[in-house]
C-alpha cells in the first residue's frame, strides 16, 4: 500500500496579454485571457505547464465582434500530452477550431503518484474582451444621454482662466463608464473637474454593426473651461 498519499488541488493561475489589431476602418483592441482549472485528483506531484499557450484570434471573430468566454476540458495524459478535448461553451467564426488546435499544442510534465506518472482533467476557460476606438467604422458610437457639465474651479476665477481638457472614456458594453485617460495644459484642478464630469455621463452603449451587440469603446469627450 502506497505510504503517501496527498491531495493536491493546482491551478495555473490567469494568463492575460493584449493584442491590437489595426486597420484602414479603424483599431481595436482585445484581451484573450486564459484561465486552467484542474478536476481534484490524488497525487503527490502535480503536472508542470511548458511553455505558452498559443490560440491564434480568427481574423472573422475579430471582424464579427466575437466576445465572451470559452470553456472546454482536456485531459493531461501520463506521458504530458493533451487528450480527450471537449468544448462544453463553444464561440463562433473560427474560435472553436483554433481553441482546439492550440489545446491540442499544450505540453506539459505529468502529475505523479509516487513517482508513478497519473492522468489529471482540467477545465480551460478562454476569455475574449474587445474594446474599440473612435475610427472603427464596424461600430455605431455610443449614444450620450447626460452629460454633466465640468465645475469652473473657484479658486481660479479671478484669473479668468479659459482652455479645454480633453478626457478619454471607456464606455463598456455593461453601461458602465472609466474615465482612462486626460489631456491638457490646465492646471491639474482643470483635469480633475473634467475627470469627475466625465465620470458622471450616462449613455446608451456602442454596438457592432454585423452583430448588433453590445461593445465596449473609447471615446474622447472635451470641455471648455471659462469663468
Amino acid at each position: 500500500m502506497l505510504s503517501i498519499k496527498k491531495q493536491i488541488l493546482f491551478c495555473f493561475g490567469i494568463l492575460l496579454f493584449s493584442l491590437t489589431f489595426t486597420n484602414t476602418a479603424g483599431a481595436q483592441s482585445v484581451s484573450l485571457g486564459y484561465y486552467f482549472q484542474p478536476e481534484p485528483t490524488i497525487m503527490t506531484e502535480a503536472p508542470q505547464f511548458i511553455g505558452a499557450v498559443q490560440i491564434n484570434y480568427p481574423d472573422e471573430a475579430r471582424k464579427n465582434g466575437v466576445e465572451g468566454i470559452l470553456k472546454a476540458s482536456f485531459t493531461i495524459a501520463e506521458d504530458g500530452s493533451t487528450k480527450n478535448i471537449e468544448i462544453l461553451q463553444t464561440l463562433p467564426f473560427g474560435v472553436e477550431d483554433a481553441v482546439k488546435s492550440g489545446l491540442q499544442k499544450l505540453r506539459f510534465t505529468p502529475a505523479k503518484l509516487q513517482d508513478k506518472p497519473v492522468t489529471v482533467k482540467m477545465f480551460f476557460d478562454y476569455t475574449i474582451t474587445a474594446v474599440y476606438d473612435e475610427r472603427d467604422k464596424n461600430i455605431t458610437k455610443p449614444k450620450i444621454s447626460s452629460q454633466p457639465e465640468a465645475v469652473y474651479p473657484a479658486q481660479y476665477a479671478a484669473e479668468k482662466l479659459k482652455g479645454e481638457v480633453l478626457v478619454k472614456v471607456l464606455c463598456n458594453s455593461d453601461g458602465t463608464i472609466k474615465v482612462i485617460s486626460i489631456n491638457s495644459v490646465m492646471p491639474r484642478e482643470f483635469d480633475r473637474a473634467a475627470a469627475d464630469a466625465a465620470a458622471k455621463i450616462r449613455f446608451t452603449p456602442a454596438t457592432h454593426k454585423k452583430s448588433n451587440k453590445p461593445v465596449s469603446q473609447e471615446i474622447t469627450v472635451k470641455y471648455r473651461f471659462k469663468p
